[in-house]
Parts: C-alpha cells; sequence; structure tokens
C-alpha cells in the first residue's frame, strides 16, 4: 500500500536523523495557547520578524485603521481569483506602484504570493534557452526549483562556490576558452547569449553579504554588460538594510545599475507581513504575466495581506522601521561578541564546543563597509546581520537546552544546510532586550561548560570549513 511505502521512507530518514516536524513552540510575542496552562513562552530567537513589526502595536493599529478607512480593503477578503482573471483590482496596481516608487531601482513591480512563488517564476521564465545562469551554491531552494523548470540546459546552469569572486573568475574564464560564452556573439541579436547571476542579498543561513559588487565587475571584465542580467534576492534585507528599508542592493549604491535585471524583496520577514515584488523593467513584468505559471495559476493576494503590508509600509517610510532596525543591529553585535567570549573560555577538548563563520570576524566584517551619506546606512553595513549562526555538531541538543532555558532558536541541520554544517541559527530582533541577549549568552557558555553527565552527546563537534560545492548542490537539491 502507498502509505506502507511512504511510512518507511520517513523511516529511513528518522533513522538518518533528518525527519523534519512541525512544531508549536509559543514565544513572548505570540498569542498562540500553550497546549499546556504551565508551559511557559519562550524569547523568539527564531523568527524571522527581525524588526519586531510583525508584533509591533503601532503596525497592528495602523492595519486596522487601513481597512476601517479604505473601502476596497474593507469590502471583501480574498481577491476570489488569479491576477490574470477577477483578481486584479486598483488596490493591488496602487500597492506595486507604491513600492516600486519607493524601492527607485526599476520601472516596474509584479506582486507575488511569496518569495518562492516570486524565485521559481524569475529563474524558470525570464533566462532563455540559449543563456548561462551562474548561481551562488548557498543561494535559496526556489531558485533550485526554479532552474529545474527553466528552459536552460543543465550544463549551462553552473554554480559557484559561495559569495567566491575567484570561484566565479575562474568559471567566466573557463567558458570564454571554451567558446560557451563567445557562442552566438557574431549571431543575431536576438540569438546572443545572456548570462545571468542568481545571488541572495543576506543568506539565510550563514547571514553572511553578498560581495555584489565584486562579482558584478568580475562579470564586466569577461560579459559585455548588456549581457549581464543579474537576479537579486533581497528576503533577509529587505526592510533593514539601505535607506528606508530598500535593502542591500540600495545599501551599496546598485540600485541604478542596468546589470541587475530584478530584484526580489518579500515582505514575510522583517517586514512583517507576507508576500513579495519582483522590481524590473515593465516589459519583464509583462513577460512574467505571460508566462510565469505561479503567478497565473495562483489566486491574487488577498485583501487582508495587502493591507498588512501598507501597514508595515508606513513604518518603513516615517523611519520608524529604521530605528528598529538600529536596535537589531545592536542586538547583533551584543550577541557577537559575547559569543566570541565563550569561545575563548571554551577547551579544544572539550566535548561540547561552538563557533561562529569566518564572515563574523571583524576583519571580515570591516570588508562590507561602504562609502554612503546616509550614517546609518554606512553603520549597518559594518555590523553582523541579524542572523547569527552557532556551529556545532550538537545542534540538537544546544537548541534543547536553550528551551529548557526559555529561549527558542532553532536547530538546522542537514539536508537543510550541507554535512558538517550543522547550526544553532539565531535571529535577533529589535524588541529583544540587552538582558535577553546576555541570557542567551549565559546559556550557551552554561551548555558548553555543563557537565557531560549532565547533558547528552552523541557526537563530535566538527571546525567550520567552507562548504563544497557538492555538499552544498545537494543540501539545496
Amino acid at each position: 500500500m502507498l502509505d506502507d511505502e511512504l511510512q518507511a521512507a520517513l523511516d529511513r530518514r528518522a533513522a538518518k536523523g533528518t525527519l523534519r516536524q512541525l512544531t508549536v513552540y509559543p514565544t513572548a510575542s505570540t498569542s498562540v495557547s500553550s497546549s499546556s496552562s504551565s508551559e511557559q513562552p519562550l524569547v523568539d530567537f527564531s523568527s524571522n520578524d527581525y524588526l519586531s513589526l510583525a508584533t509591533s502595536s503601532r503596525v497592528r493599529a495602523d492595519f486596522a485603521a487601513i481597512i476601517a478607512s479604505d473601502s476596497p480593503l474593507s469590502a471583501q477578503l480574498g481577491s476570489a481569483g488569479s491576477r490574470l482573471l477577477d483578481g486584479n483590482s486598483s488596490v493591488h496596481e496602487a500597492v506595486e506602484n507604491d513600492l516600486t516608487r519607493h524601492f527607485a531601482s526599476s520601472a516596474a513591480g509584479l506582486l507575488f504570493n511569496s518569495g518562492y512563488e516570486a524565485n521559481v517564476s524569475l529563474l524558470s521564465t525570464l533566462p532563455q534557452p540559449k543563456d548561462v545562469v551562474i548561481y551562488d551554491e548557498l543561494v535559496h531552494a526556489s531558485v533550485h526549483d526554479g532552474l529545474r523548470r527553466s528552459r536552460v540546459p543543465a550544463h549551462l546552469r553552473i554554480p559557484f562556490r559561495h559569495n567566491s569572486v575567484d570561484h566565479l573568475r575562474e568559471i567566466l574564464t573557463r567558458l570564454v576558452q571554451d567558446g560557451t560564452l563567445t557562442a552566438g556573439t557574431s549571431a543575431a541579436p536576438g540569438e546572443q547569449r545572456n548570462v545571468w547571476l542568481a545571488v541572495e542579498s543576506i543568506y539565510s543561513m550563514d547571514g553572511d553579504a553578498c560581495p555584489l559588487r565584486a562579482l558584478l565587475d568580475t562579470l564586466s571584465q569577461h560579459v559585455p554588460q548588456h549581457r549581464i542580467c543579474a537576479v537579486v534576492d533581497e528576503a533577509h534585507s529587505t526592510a533593514v538594510y539601505g535607506s528606508r528599508g530598500r535593502g542591500l542592493v540600495n545599501a551599496l549604491g546598485l540600485q541604478d545599475d542596468p546589470r541587475i535585471t530584478a530584484r526580489l524583496m518579500t515582505f514575510g520577514k522583517a517586514w512583517g507581513a507576507s508576500g513579495a515584488i519582483v522590481l524590473c523593467s515593465k516589459i519583464a513584468r509583462h513577460y512574467l504575466i505571460n508566462y510565469a505559471r505561479p503567478l497565473i495559476f495562483s489566486t491574487a493576494l488577498g485583501y487582508p495581506q495587502l493591507a498588512s503590508i501598507l501597514a508595515a509600509f508606513r513604518s518603513v517610510q516615517d523611519g520608524s522601521a529604521e530605528k528598529r532596525a538600529r536596535a537589531t543591529f545592536g542586538n547583533a553585535r551584543r550577541l557577537v561578541d559575547g559569543l566570541e567570549g565563550v569561545i575563548r573560555s571554551q577547551s579544544p577538548a572539550a566535548k561540547r564546543t561552538i563557533a561562529l563563520p569566518p564572515h563574523l570576524k571583524p576583519k571580515q566584517q570591516a570588508q562590507l563597509a561602504v562609502e554612503a551619506d546616509d550614517d546609518f546606512v554606512r553603520w549597518s553595513m559594518q555590523q553582523p546581520s541579524p542572523i547569527v549562526p552557532v556551529l556545532t555538531s550538537r545542534a540538537r541538543e544546544l537548541a534543547a537546552y536553550l528551551r529548557a532555558n526559555g529561549l527558542l532558536a532553532r536547530p538546522i541541520c542537514y539536508p537543510t544546510v550541507p554535512k558538517g554544517e550543522d547550526r544553532v541559527r539565531i535571529c535577533v530582533h529589535a524588541d529583544n532586550t540587552k538582558s535577553d541577549i546576555d541570557r542567551l549568552i549565559d546559556s550557551v557558555r552554561s551548555w558548553v561548560h555543563a557537565d557531560p553527565s549532565h547533558v547528552s552527546t552523541r557526537t563530535e563537534v566538527g571546525r567550520h570549513t567552507p562548504p563544497s560545492p557538492a555538499h552544498a548542490l545537494a543540501a539545496k537539491l
């Protein structure tokens, strides 16, 4: 029977320690009732609500005011159809126009139900069959899924080592030498090859920033500028980086760079809502409307979702979100400095140790500094991101210990990350207090130094090394 076959597959995954489960852990910022009245809420160090906008009383009040004052928004709940049928409205188009003007990097914007659907649409639709797509090996799974559905042949979909400008240069040099990039340069304009670059601005599992300018300049050394098409997923930088939350591309001063074909800004993380918008040219927008199946065959965003986007948008526009971002970055700095102290205090021979990835070292962070007129933009680029991975092969054990001490941080293990790269992924928020941060640091220190007989151990902690392309690709696939 089918269920027997499915259960056998689940049992095999459980035996390998990679079985996924849905869980509910009430936090102090949620109203979710626990199954037990005696269960205490946990301090949230897990969600992507970096600016605490999803739990902001001001944003909730703005949401209620928008619904009450806007007749189209209060008239119905669901959009009742896809954008191409009955789901489109003047409200959808007004939201797209307002957001496009705010991000100020393109001529048009197109709303999607999620960042996942947007990435799948972009990568499955825009690259043409003759094109080359080069992507960071740690780029989000939605990019991989989009490329699988694309018309680009598998041999022209090429990963490069995470954030490695040198490896990108090696790939481009090889493609020039073997004629792959130059094939078609003498052909008719419509038959020439475009070279796509697919990256994230801030990577979700490591929290490191993309060296976007260096990657684009490396491409320009091998590819005509008008043939460079970069797609930047700004899911984890929307509302956090850049002037008025315009993202990492804005913080780097690249918002007008013609080599960037599309940017994906999502609202389900720091924005505190749901949905996403693709920023692109008017022609690319029209092309997506005609060919992007996730858009064509999905019901459009409902009116409560649009209202929640607009409610958070008010805080982004008036600078309130930027003040929250300052608090978030301050918390990230306090956490990283505290964890460095834990690492210095631990014995290399200990059964339980932790590590931080190389990009969190001070010298590495200094390289992220940019010239900017905005003091916040310049300062924020020198801070750790809100995502701080605590590397340990005992990730599940450490996460359980933190929960027992009232702190919620999730273990992230293979296959979500490559083998040997297990970690507890800590996300800090604007509303985390200094005492919350210090409590987290002290709990990690206590776990590291605890008597082994009091904390179960199963595997040795490995050193953190950059994952190989094969491991990284396997994790994403």
